[in-house]
């Protein structure tokens, strides 16, 4: 688990949820594992909380239902990587395959994830790189 690896060099987690309910299961998960310390839970809006956020991160995990946020977050993204810091973003391939019913949302999430991914790779401030695992995964490192 993430949390024990950086407890062994003093590194901290936040993570932020939108349900309170989820929010709460995750610190008793937490709590159970050992890695309360390690982890700080931020509850609400992602958009809202990563805009009031100042400080710096080595790596920024995003994973997320609503994959429309990852193109609206990315500016914060590469504000609040330090150098050398990591982006990884879960999904960027999604759906992987055609859809031909009336979601119109998944077109939308599809929409969002084209731009973020292509927002990504001709960053400046990024090297970048899209691996086609699973439904994606979008690797960058801020320069």
């Amino acid at each position: 688990m993430m949390a024990e690896a950086i407890s062994l060099y003093g590194g901290k987690i936040t993570t932020i949820e939108l349900d309170e309910k989820v929010a709460e299961q995750a610190k008793k998960n937490f709590e159970r594992a050992g890695v309360k310390d390690q982890i700080q839970v931020k509850i609400g809006d992602a958009r809202t909380i990563i805009t009031d956020m100042n400080e710096e991160f080595d790596l920024i995990f995003q994973d997320v239902g609503d994959k429309t946020l990852y193109d609206a977050m990315f500016d914060d993204y590469v504000r609040l990587l330090k150098p050398g810091g990591i982006l990884l973003a879960e999904d960027a391939l999604f759906p992987v395959f055609d859809f031909h019913f009336e979601y119109s949302y998944l077109a939308d999430m599809r929409g969002s994830l084209d731009a973020f991914n292509k927002r990504v790779a001709n960053c400046l401030s990024f090297e970048s790189t899209l691996l086609p695992i699973g439904d994606g995964l979008m690797v960058a490192v801020k320069k």
